[in-house]
């Protein structure tokens, strides 16, 4: 995982208590990584520029605007438009366990370009419009395990010598960028689904998987609905998720465990066949993958908080 190999390699000892901060300016992006070692609230972070924030250890607490305060955890992933500004709490930071976080100051630049050669290469369905960055919006989502593969890539280019490291940089960079728009794209139309359903394939698409997460569900059938063949839909869904469909609906399944699994009268087995898993250490097995623990230790650490 992502999360251990990151914190093994930084062990330079703090500069100071509550927060240290250590950078790595690449040609364009510009790449930090910061470690706060004692409890501390509303401390401000604040970027010129896009922000991409990716959280490695321990825990935050994020105020946002008029938004509720959320907490922001390992494995997931935080973007933040130009001239925002918000407020850290760090409530589990030590001297033994420091939180850790990673953050890629993005140029304007790159993400247009980026923009454009999406819509040349991977373009979107009609109804969905064209590739767009929205510079007013922050993005908060679960990484996927390509994004966590990336970032741990990002993390060794930016603190070790490589002969072509401007290159190495700019190509995982773009791809991150890539993520972030797919990922902003998702969460608006998973937000407004049941107002495109009608005029949308994809959006009718994940309708009809929110409302069937405790049965099979194949791609044909999405495909149906969708009004697509089914490799135009597994295209465009790829395009536009930045996932495959059968890798979107264990996502769902798995956050619909969750939600099961805080219910002290569920155990494991029950939870399992009521998303549809025929095969319990099939279930267990892609739980531990996106979550990185058992579901039975998710419901003790869950229970007993």
């Amino acid at each position: 995982m992502i999360n251990q190999s990151i914190v093994r390699e930084n062990k330079n000892p703090p500069q100071q208590l509550v927060e240290n901060r250590t950078s790595y300016a690449g040609r364009d992006a510009v790449f930090s990584v910061y470690d706060t070692y004692q409890e501390a609230q509303m401390v401000e972070l604040k970027s010129d520029s896009p922000m991409y924030c990716g959280m490695i250890s321990g825990k935050k607490v994020i105020h946002s605007g008029d938004e509720k305060p959320y907490e922001f955890v390992p494995s997931e992933s935080l973007v933040l438009p130009p001239d925002t500004t918000i407020y850290i709490d760090f409530p589990d930071a030590n001297l033994d366990e420091p939180t850790k976080c990673i953050t890629v100051e993005l140029p304007l630049s790159m993400i247009d370009e980026i923009v454009a050669r999406m819509n040349e290469q991977l373009p979107r369905t009609k109804t969905s419009g064209e590739w767009e960055y929205d510079a007013t919006a922050s993005v908060h989502f679960s990484n996927t395990e390509s994004v966590d593969l990336l970032i741990r890539k990002l993390f060794h280019i930016f603190t070790e010598e490589h002969d072509q490291k401007d290159l190495l940089v700019e190509m995982n960079t773009s791809e991150l960028i890539v993520h972030m728009l797919q990922t902003e794209s998702r969460n608006l139309l998973l937000k407004n689904y049941r107002k495109y359903v009608t005029k949308s394939g994809l959006a009718a698409a994940v309708e009809f998987i929110e409302n069937n997460l405790d049965r099979p569900i194949s791609i044909k059938k999405l495909a149906d609905i969708a009004c697509m063949s089914k490799a135009s839909f597994y295209r465009y869904f790829n395009n536009e998720f930045g996932v495959s469909p059968v890798e979107y609906i264990n996502q769902e399944r798995i956050k619909k465990a969750c939600t099961l699994l805080q219910n002290e009268s569920l155990n494991v087995t029950e939870v399992c066949f009521r998303l549809g898993y025929s095969s319990l250490s099939h279930f267990i097995k892609l739980f531990k993958e996106h979550t990185g623990i058992t579901p039975k230790q998710y419901q003790l650490k869950k229970l007993n908080t």
